[in-house]
């Protein structure tokens, strides 16, 4: 009898000794690393930004050519000078409000200022 009690024993010692830490079968430990003077674990460093390609630069001659169709102009060529101003050829309906006459070249500067010649 003895011999069997001591194997119920040994039994049960093997089985508590497998419970995870914190259980009610180890008298609720905790382990190691949750006890309140234990340091925090490192923290994870956050992840690499992602690079996107630069936007492309917006391109200026749909800019200019939109600027003056929006003035009722009817672009027929458009060109770049050297000196960065565009240089159109146009068009607009004659309208009685429109007296002096329908320019034929618009002219663009860099700065953004349209001359218009007749």
């Amino acid at each position: 009898m003895s011999a069997t009690l001591v194997a119920m024993v040994v039994a049960t010692g093997a089985a508590f000794a497998q419970l995870p830490p914190g259980s009610i079968g180890n008298a609720g430990r905790m382990p190691d690393t949750m006890s309140p003077g234990a340091l925090p674990p490192p923290p994870t460093p956050p992840a690499a930004p992602v690079m996107a390609p630069p936007a492309p630069y917006p391109s200026t001659q749909s800019m200019t050519r939109d600027r003056i169709q929006s003035q009722d102009y009817k672009v027929q060529r458009l060109q770049q000078r050297p000196d960065g101003s565009w240089k159109a050829d146009v068009t607009r309906d004659a309208v009685p409000t429109r007296p002096q006459g329908v320019p034929k070249k618009i002219t663009i500067l860099p700065n953004g200022q349209m001359i218009e010649e007749w």
